[in-house]
């Protein structure tokens, strides 16, 4: 039953967070819990196997996990704090700067710059 309940804490966490996390950044939020740093790893394997979670890795900083049943969407990655968020919506006519011959089966925007906690800072 405990292990069940520290599966959905860690879960909702993701849920409620404004961007994907990763395991460490998820686990700093779910301090005082009782979720350890390795429960905190089972609990996103075992999401990512169920497939209620996926893997992001934004700009080679490392994997981090959100909710698979959210929208397409975007990423935002803060250079001064490295916290990435959400941001939904999209670029449209993306497949108009590809070359000739080429097929577009996907695509991932991230911009770059600093959040408005970090903002004044920089």
């Amino acid at each position: 039953m405990r292990r069940a309940r520290q599966q959905q804490t860690v879960l909702r966490a993701l849920d409620e967070a404004d961007g994907p996390l990763s395991a460490r950044e998820l686990w700093s939020r779910l301090s005082g819990t009782g979720v350890g740093l390795a429960t905190v790893y089972r609990a996103l394997q075992r999401g990512v196997e169920e497939g209620t979670l996926e893997t992001v890795e934004v700009l080679g900083g490392g994997l981090r996990y959100e909710p698979r049943d959210r929208e397409h969407h975007h990423h935002f990655l803060c250079s001064s704090c490295d916290r990435a968020f959400d941001l939904f919506g999209c670029v449209e006519g993306l497949e108009s700067l590809l070359p000739g011959g080429f097929r577009m089966t996907g695509h991932e925007v991230v911009l770059l710059g600093t959040c408005d906690g970090c903002g004044d800072a920089a």
